[in-house]
């Protein structure tokens, strides 16, 4: 799985949750449950010795590689604005990979927690895995935009009430 996908299921998780401890142990372990599922990474390894934050995304071999690359850091960008009432899930969806790819990898050359994931790979799971980032982040967006609504409602009808008591109490 790329960022956007861990990202959008680990603000859906703090949607639904809603408490910090909680939301970051069932993000965690989103996951890996999503590494497991739908994966796909290009079949171009990067040259030694590239970094390892790199190794993040698919090495740019040609058209279709860089245009993964292009949609991946766009989905990951519109992702993160979309859902940033969420960043606490979407942190910790992505905690894994920080911490592999970003922090011991680099270190030990070594990363131990992917490791620990059975790896599933089709050129089809890329656009599943789009695909599937999308509609969550839509339904998240959705529901937080739905919220939002509610909450204008029910401060609207209680200003109504607290208005109307006012004009009784008045006559």
């Amino acid at each position: 799985m790329f960022a956007p996908t861990h990202m959008a299921v680990g603000a859906l998780v703090e949607a639904k949750v809603r408490r910090k401890l909680p939301t970051a142990i069932v993000a965690v372990a989103s996951h890996a449950v999503l590494d497991i599922t739908i994966v796909w990474h290009a079949p171009y390894e990067w040259p030694a010795g590239t970094p390892a934050i790199l190794r993040v995304i698919p090495y740019p071999h040609d058209w279709v590689s860089t245009s993964v690359v292009v949609v991946l850091l766009i989905a990951t960008i519109a992702v993160g604005l979309l859902l940033r009432r969420y960043w606490w899930g979407m942190l910790w969806g992505m905690s894994p990979d920080i911490i592999d790819w970003g922090i011991v990898r680099p270190l030990t050359g070594q990363s131990p927690i992917h490791h620990f994931f059975k790896k599933v790979s089709t050129p089809w799971g890329f656009l599943a895995e789009m695909l599937l980032a999308a509609v969550i982040t839509l339904a998240v967006y959705l529901w937080m935009k739905r919220q939002r609504g509610s909450l204008k409602n029910t401060v609207s009808s209680l200003s109504n009430t607290a208005q109307e008591s006012q004009n009784k109490g008045a006559s």
